[in-house]
């Protein structure tokens, strides 16, 4: 049932998006796909179809590595939407609650289901999984600075307040993320110690 769900979740992500980018007006494909939101969700989507179609390599450790970053990830996209964005939803409702609603609480709920086979070392997953993060202000706040376009009005220097107003933002959100890490590595661990498959020698 896991995999079945894992199947169908994943290509509806895919249809939203693309549905989305084929009849959603008012931004480039560039643009389009600089949204953090997109993002999350076309990894979300890899994550659960790689699970779908090859469980048995679940136990890697660079998979497990991955699968939490992909909880992170689609955490941080529904979260921020709640909080800031819920103003701005899509033309579509039924993308917008693909993208925004079900994605998150389902990848949630695979890793909570099916828990990393080896335990998670907090201090690294939280190096690891802010990678990204961190790399996405950056690419943003440059091509903004180049195309004159931001994606999310939080990261735009031009609202007022300019880069510090906007350093204040992604810093907030950036503790958020690391709470979130922190979170997902927990709630691993301990639905991990408590899974039959674990093994307490392993640890990622």
């Amino acid at each position: 049932m896991l995999r079945v769900c894992r199947a169908l979740l994943a290509p509806a992500a895919l249809t939203a998006i693309g549905y989305d980018v084929a009849a959603g007006p008012g931004v480039s494909d560039a643009d389009y796909f600089s949204y953090f939101t997109v993002l999350s969700n076309l990894f979300a989507a890899a994550i659960l179809l790689h699970g779908a179609l090859r469980p048995e390599r679940e136990n890697s450790r660079t998979v497990e590595l991955l699968r939490g970053a992909a909880v992170v990830y689609i955490l941080t996209t529904g979260i921020v939407y709640l909080i800031l964005l819920s103003g701005h939803a899509p033309s579509y409702p039924w993308v917008n609650a693909i993208l925004h609603y079900v994605m998150p609480v389902a990848v949630t709920f695979d890793w909570l289901f099916d828990p990393p086979r080896a335990r998670l070392d907090p201090a690294r997953t939280v190096v690891l999984w802010m990678a990204f993060p961190v790399l996405y202000i950056l690419y943003t706040l440059a091509r903004g600075a180049i195309v004159d376009w931001y994606p999310y009005f939080f990261v735009n220097p031009h609202r007022g307040g300019g880069y510090l107003v906007v350093a204040g933002d992604c810093l907030g959100v950036g503790i958020g993320i690391i709470a979130l890490i922190l979170a997902t590595t927990w709630a691993g661990n301990r639905r991990r110690d408590s899974h039959p498959t674990g093994d307490p020698r392993h640890r990622v």
